[in-house]
């Protein structure tokens, strides 16, 4: 802009002193000067104004790149936190937790259609969960040495429940129906048979439970309830339901967190003789190691009244005359358990043993020992597991009638080696195979062979 101004005074100054060379007379002379003058200062203004404009839109630029600038940093941000979002609902539908997940997404769906239009369910149905799965099974099994004749067969189990909870899932109350040949306690197998007559439902579970927040780590659960003692199946089929109340305190407290239960369930009424009961008392610890390790350890004691005169089914004891010749069966019972994590993968141990202390045979059929490992876990498409398990059961050891069925129930040694794999999130393949014989008696050199394939579906 000086360069412009300085050139034109040059121009303006070479016209001067040719019209000055030209006018003649020194008056028109300085009228011209003047006349230029003026020209110069009007050309002097136009240009200080232009400058101004020019500062004023540089400004205006200036602004308008920071606005831009704010706002890339805005849209960066945004896009963050849509990625963090999306991260986080991918970790859940992809977790262990992907059925809380489902149950929300569903929550919020129906919170927000009855915000919309109203409610769309009743009220009773808050916090109201339906739950189930069916298993398809071919079941073959053959013995070596006896003329038993084998066994080829389909099952299928069906089991369907509901949970309802309140005060803030301080309470809840469940039940569940099952299928079943008979009211065999640890069974809900249903074989294909009767000419496609119509099957059996019973009712599998019935309890409600109360964790109250007030003081933190106690529970206590009544009624027909999935069993809540620390326990393996060398004691306890994992079919089986007790029956009576439970109460249990963990000190709310980490790494090492002791606990102590107590309950008292009846496994038979009779109200012309006595009722068979049983009274179980359990105290142990759980220590955590890691974020990924975990090791529980509890010792147990069963006291079980009358139940050599109240049983239903011998599952392996020894009885003579419609009654139990072990008479009394007291049972101290250790467990212990331990789950972590081996390169990524899931790993479980655990070890059991039971000891029948009021035997009246006194004849050593009276402990059971076993021990187990799972590799990985099954809970969602393509999860893979592995597990084996040993057992050694005394005849009288503990009652018969409770502990695994597919092993044999008691007066059972031998091992066990299953295989599970997840096709889907909600369907799981699997195979487990029973190599077993008895301790003693007519099947100790009877060794059996079991074939269990399974399809199961859950919701």
């Amino acid at each position: 802009m000086k360069r412009c101004s300085i050139g034109l005074v040059m121009v303006l100054t070479i016209m001067t002193v040719m019209t000055t060379s030209l006018a003649g007379p020194e008056e028109e002379s300085s009228a011209t000067l003047e006349k230029l003058q003026q020209r110069l200062d009007a050309q002097e203004k136009r240009i200080a104004e232009q400058s101004q404009k020019i500062a004023s839109q540089d400004q205006k630029i200036a602004q308008q790149n920071t606005r831009i600038a704010e706002l890339e940093t805005d849209k960066s941000y945004r896009l963050a936190e849509q990625d963090r979002k999306i991260g986080q609902l991918e970790t859940q539908l992809t977790g262990p937790d992907v059925e809380k997940a489902r149950q929300q997404q569903i929550k919020q769906m129906v919170e927000d259609i009855q915000g919309e239009a109203g409610p769309a369910l009743p009220g009773w149905m808050d916090n109201f969960t339906i739950f189930g799965d069916l298993r398809l099974r071919y079941h073959y099994e053959t013995f070596s040495s006896s003329s038993a004749k084998d066994v080829s067969k389909g099952r299928f189990r069906l089991r369907v429940g509901a949970k309802k909870t309140w005060l803030d899932k301080q309470l809840e109350a469940v039940f569940r129906l099952a299928s079943g040949s008979s009211d065999d306690p640890s069974s809900t197998n249903q074989s294909f048979d009767t000419n496609f007559g119509e099957k059996d439902v019973w009712i599998d579970q019935a309890y409600a439970k109360y964790k109250p927040k007030a003081i933190k780590g106690l529970e206590l659960v009544g009624g027909k309830m999935k069993n809540p003692l620390v326990h393996t199946n060398v004691v306890w089929d994992s079919d089986v339901n007790p029956e009576g109340v439970w109460a249990v305190y963990k000190c709310p407290i980490e790494p090492i967190q002791p606990f102590i239960g107590a309950g008292y369930f009846q496994n038979d009424e009779n109200s012309g003789s006595h009722n068979g009961t049983l009274a179980a008392y359990q105290g142990g610890v759980i220590i955590h190691l890691n974020e990924d390790t975990k090791w529980t350890t509890a010792a147990t004691w069963y006291d079980w009244n009358r139940y050599e005169t109240t049983f239903d089914r011998a599952g392996g004891n020894t009885m003579a005359g419609g009654r139990l010749t072990a008479e009394e069966f007291d049972v101290v019972n250790v467990t212990s358990k331990l789950s972590s994590k081996a390169w990524g993968v899931p790993v479980s141990v655990w070890g059991d043993w039971a000891h029948n202390t009021k035997n009246a045979l006194d004849d050593g059929t009276e402990d059971a020992y076993g021990v187990g490992v799972k590799l990985g876990q099954n809970k969602k498409k393509d999860d893979l597991s592995v597990k084996y398990k040993y057992a050694y059961i005394e005849a009288n050891a503990s009652p018969g009638a409770f502990n695994d069925s597919d092993f044999g129930h008691s007066n059972s040694r031998g091992h066990q080696v299953g295989v599970a794999y997840n096709l889907t999130d909600f369907m799981t393949a699997g195979v487990n195979l029973f190599y077993t014989q008895g301790v003693d008696g007519s099947t100790f050199d009877d060794p059996r062979f079991l074939a269990l394939f399974d399809i199961i579906f859950k919701w």
